[in-house]
C-alpha cells in the first residue's frame, strides 16, 4: 500500500502529466523559469498514483510503502534510465 510519494525536483522535466492526471496529489511549481512537479501532501487512489509514477518520463516520482521501502521505481529501472541517458 502506498503511504508516501516524493518528487525528485532536479530530475523532473516538468512535462505536467502528473499534475494534470492527478491534481489531488501533484501540483506545478515555478522554479526559476521552469515549471516542475511537487506533491500536495495528499494521496490519491493507489492505481492512479502507480499509473502516474510509471508514466513519468524521468522517473522523478517515487512511491513508498508504510515501512519506507520504495515501491516504484526500482533501482533497476533507475539504472536502465541512466544507461539510456548516457551519451
Amino acid at each position: 500500500m502506498i503511504e508516501k510519494i516524493e518528487v525528485d525536483t532536479p530530475t523532473c522535466i516538468g512535462c505536467g502529466t502528473c499534475w494534470v492526471v492527478c491534481p489531488d496529489s501533484f501540483r506545478e511549481v515555478e522554479i526559476g523559469d521552469e515549471f516542475k512537479a511537487a506533491t500536495t501532501g495528499r494521496l490519491a487512489a493507489e492505481k492512479v498514483l502507480q499509473e502516474v509514477a510509471q508514466g513519468c518520463p524521468s522517473l522523478s516520482i517515487s512511491l513508498y510503502d508504510s515501512a519506507g521501502a520504495v515501491i516504484f521505481p526500482s533501482e533497476a529501472q533507475r539504472e536502465e534510465l541512466r544507461q539510456r541517458l548516457q551519451w
